[in-house]
């Protein structure tokens, strides 16, 4: 008896000290003299992160934002035993992302098991000592050159046009109907997937035009203040198989580091997915066979097709090299790469323009007289690339774009992971850890009064202006604006901190190529649209949040300039 007594006492006393022993390993371990949450669960700050996902609640605004506000320039969020610093001083950050102590960084575990269930090889997804990551910036780094840029932007302003065609015709089918206004926040995807897929592939196929033919006899839903949807339309069926997996990648971004990976595996069983996925591997896979042929036919006779598309500059460059080539599997992780990147995020900011625009009347105006003064007679025709691609010909359109980047947080933050021990202002962060650079709401708080107060941090040389107090929240693009030599008004980036782009090695490689869409795309409907006000309740500022930030709601209410003038 007294055996199995000691027996049992014994095993309790080991079953104890094993849920003790988990218990420590899976609590919360603050960084030491780095401010956080106050703990109340083992979780960390995991519950209240998961209450805002169900709540579908964008996290940036409602977690990261909120709490760099009340704690200030550094802080510590809890993953469970993990800690993520988070950093929202844009002087700091912009010292770090561009100077020495960037060589202590690397992209995060985190993002590496998100994005790896898709496009595991890459640029995205790769660190950047990594031999595949070079090759790619190498041999993709052309792309983003302005020689190739000038040669693509007639396809950009091809589809800018076919959007003027598309919605003029739609406004009038909308209001035939008895409706006000339409969402476009799909029209505008498929606008930059369609000009994506040209630059990409020289894809020819128009989601736009497609969807223009059908708009007439599809029946669209109206809501009691008039704004006009029409949920059967859906997009090509490329465009849906990527916005499947932009949702899914979303989810993933959501799952704890460790358990991303089982996320993936369970994700990829489900026959939506394994649907959308061959979608977009035979797509893919068909233009890369493609390319190929012709790189090969190029190569044999000597001559040269001045690479058509990025796939085309791509392959021909990686067979003059020689060596060993891309895999199918590095290449298709590549160009879907660039889909990813060069439609979602450029839509989004289309998207938040839109907004901006019908909501800031005047800067409509403003905008539109420097187009028609400077440029000859561009109601007529497709804008250039010399005539966009910096602000010396166009500086309030470069500032109308670089504000809306500014104020709508497209890609509020950039994540890295420490390499080893790095120092960020008078605190060590331990090697392993995740950090995030609050991008978005930093370059907003560099004012003037923020200049004064700047404390640790305070040595460090600033290397931009700072914005006024007054007014550094609101959508003012001629903030921007300097005074030129010769006393007009020109475009200065130096004028204030904005990152919308990530900064360093691993920022936005295709941030050029956004920046020419979405001047070259608003430029086309400010010459063409006046943007009216639409109801009140469907011009909510609320966002979501898939990978990266949208408006909820943008309805448009067009209005010829003609009429306009007939009735202002």
């Amino acid at each position: 008896m007294t055996s199995n007594s000691e027996l049992l006492i014994a095993s309790s006393v080991v079953l104890a000290t094993t849920v003790l022993y988990i218990r420590h390993k899976l609590s919360p371990n603050p960084i030491p003299g780095i401010p956080h949450r106050p703990i109340t669960s083992i979780l960390g700050d995991i519950p209240e992160l998961s209450a805002l996902k169900k709540q579908n609640l964008p996290v940036l605004p409602h977690f990261f934002e909120k709490y760099a506000l009340e704690y200030g320039y550094i802080y510590q969020v809890l993953i469970g035993p993990k800690s993520m610093v988070v950093l929202s001083d844009v002087q700091e950050i912009e010292d770090i992302l561009t100077r020495s102590r960037s060589k202590q960084l690397d992209v995060s575990d985190r993002r590496i098991n998100a994005f790896g269930g898709i496009i595991p090889n890459g640029q995205i997804t790769l660190k950047a000592g990594n031999q595949l990551w070079k090759k790619h910036r190498r041999l993709g780094g052309p792309s983003m050159s302005p020689s190739f840029l000038n040669r693509m932007s007639p396809r950009i302003a091809s589809e800018a046009q076919g959007l003027v065609n598309y919605w003029r015709d739609k406004m009038a089918i909308v209001r035939q109907r008895g409706g006000t206004c339409f969402d476009v926040l799909l029209d505008l995807q498929m606008c930059t997937m369609d000009a994506i897929t040209q630059i990409a592939f020289a894809d020819q196929h128009s989601g736009i035009e497609e969807t223009h033919e059908i708009i007439r006899d599809t029946v669209p839903e109206i809501d009691k203040y008039g704004g006009t949807t029409y949920p059967s339309i859906k997009g090509s069926v490329l465009h849906q198989a990527f916005n499947h997996h932009f949702n899914v990648l979303e989810g993933a971004f959501g799952v704890p580091g460790p358990f991303a990976k089982l996320y993936w595996q369970i994700a990829k069983v489900k026959p939506t997915f394994r649907r959308h996925d061959q979608v977009l591997q035979d797509s893919i896979k068909t233009r890369i066979e493609q390319a190929r042929l012709r790189a090969a036919n190029v190569d044999k006779t000597g001559g040269s097709n001045a690479a058509d598309c990025i796939l085309d500059m791509i392959v021909e460059k990686d067979i003059k090299e020689g060596g060993q080539q891309y895999t199918e599997r590095e290449l298709m992780d590549e160009m879907i790469t660039y889909v990813f990147g060069g439609y979602d995020t450029t839509a989004s900011g289309l998207a938040f323009g839109v907004k901006f625009l019908m909501n800031n009347p005047r800067v409509q105006l403003k905008l539109r007289e420097e187009l028609i003064s400077y440029l000859s007679e561009p109601e007529n025709r497709a804008l250039t690339y010399d005539e966009v691609a910096t602000g010396e010909k166009t500086p309030y359109l470069e500032s109308v774009v670089n504000e809306i980047l500014r104020c709508a947080f497209i890609a509020g933050s950039v994540g890295r992971e420490a390499k080893e021990d790095i120092t960020i202002g008078d605190r060590v962060i331990p090697k392993g850890t995740d950090i995030l650079f609050l991008t978005g709401i930093s370059g907003m708080r560099a004012t003037k009064s923020w200049a004064a107060s700047k404390s640790p941090q305070g040595s460090l040389k600033m290397a931009k202006g700072v914005w006024d107090d007054e007014g550094a929240t609101e959508f003012i693009p001629e903030r921007w604006l300097v005074d030129g030599p010769d006393g007009q008004k020109v475009f200065s980036s130096a004028a204030g901190y904005s990152i919308p782009f990530g900064l360093g090695p691993k920022s936005c490689f295709g941030q050029k190529l956004a920046q020419l869409e979405l001047k070259i795309v608003l430029a086309t409907l400010n010459l063409a649209f006046y943007f009216d006000k639409v109801p009140e309740e469907l011009n909510g500022n609320g966002a979501i949040e898939v990978v990266t930030m949208k408006p909820q709601q943008c309805y448009v209410n067009l209005v010829e300039w003609e009429d306009y003038s007939r009735t202002s």
